[in-house]
């Protein structure tokens, strides 16, 4: 019977973890985001234009390589040999480190250009959703966080 039990509540926890009922969806919220008012403009796309979005670095792939460069440089040779070694594969470890994380963390986005219907013309870079496509002459929403974030959505 417990066994019965683990196994009905595992079953559960599956179909909670499920795809969103909404769709998928590229577009994130932080929790300071979400259920706070959203200012909403409408407007009409006049242009748009691919575009890459790269990383802006942090820390993880410069350290990695480095700590990874510099274990490997120590275990050549002996004494102050070594201890050169060390600290040029530590330095060649960071580059290539630091190089694969800019290349892992690209993604695909567009430059939406959207005159609203006060007038105003606004420009939002964001990254591509694969289910939403964007045509000049969409009409389209401007939605604004409180923090300044803008999306662009249909």
């Amino acid at each position: 019977m417990k066994q019965l039990s683990v196994l009905g509540l595992t079953l559960l926890l599956i179909a909670c973890t499920g795809p969103n009922p909404y769709g998928a969806s590229s577009e994130g919220y932080t929790r300071s985001e979400a259920n706070q008012p959203l200012q909403v403009s409408n407007g009409i796309i006049i242009d748009l234009q691919a575009v890459t979005i790269d990383s802006e670095g942090n820390l993880v792939g410069k350290t990695a390589g480095g700590l990874i460069g510099g274990i490997a440089g120590s275990s050549v040779g002996g004494g102050r040999g070594s201890a050169a070694a060390a600290v040029a594969g530590a330095v060649v470890g960071g580059l290539v480190g630091n190089k694969a994380e800019q290349l892992y963390h690209k993604a695909n986005g567009v430059q939406l250009t959207v005159q609203l219907d006060n007038g105003q013309v606004q420009s939002v870079v964001q990254e591509v959703n694969p289910n939403i496509v964007f045509k000049k002459g969409d009409h389209v929403k401007l939605v604004q966080s409180a923090s300044g974030k803008v999306r662009v959505i249909q």
